[in-house]
């Protein structure tokens, strides 16, 4: 049975293991020091009125993650990080339904935009992104990857 629910400090580890093992196998490198470099940022300036870190729990097991953080400079805008969903799990609705959460998160926190972005890589991602009423922005390099930004309202 899938549970999504807020994060514990004891799945901060599996968390980050997650997000980099989805990366690797979508990008075919690492980009482990970045994701942890997030990740732990993201929890020094965690507020909970602000931010989400939801995860997702299959018999015990972390198989997804979503990131609500409100780093963006925009006041009224949050940035939608680090949705993934391992592999074996893909294809369920597991994605959107993180998606759905997050985005009914930063509508009750106050958000009248959320912003992500994503690699052209995560096509799959891209697709639901678009059918959840996303909105291609902006496109600029990172990394030799082309990074295409995302709006929603709400």
């Amino acid at each position: 049975m899938m549970v999504y629910r807020p994060y514990k400090d004891d799945d901060v580890d599996d968390a980050i293991r997650l997000i980099i093992d989805v990366y690797r196998e979508v990008l075919g490198r690492e980009i482990n020091k970045f994701v942890r470099d997030e990740v732990y940022r993201f929890l020094e300036e965690f507020d909970e009125e602000l931010d989400l870190f939801l995860v997702a729990e299959h018999d015990s097991e972390l198989v997804g993650t979503v990131l609500m953080d409100h780093s963006n400079p925009e006041p009224d805008c949050c940035n939608m990080q680090f949705l993934v969903v391992r592999a074996d799990h893909r294809g369920h609705g597991h994605g959107r339904e993180l998606v759905t959460k997050g985005l009914e998160f930063a509508k009750e926190a106050g958000y009248k935009t959320v912003e992500l972005t994503a690699t052209r890589d995560f096509d799959f991602a891209l697709r639901m992104y678009e059918r959840m009423g996303f909105k291609h922005v902006d496109t600029y390099l990172w990394q030799e990857n082309e990074v295409l930004t995302f709006d929603r309202f709400l």
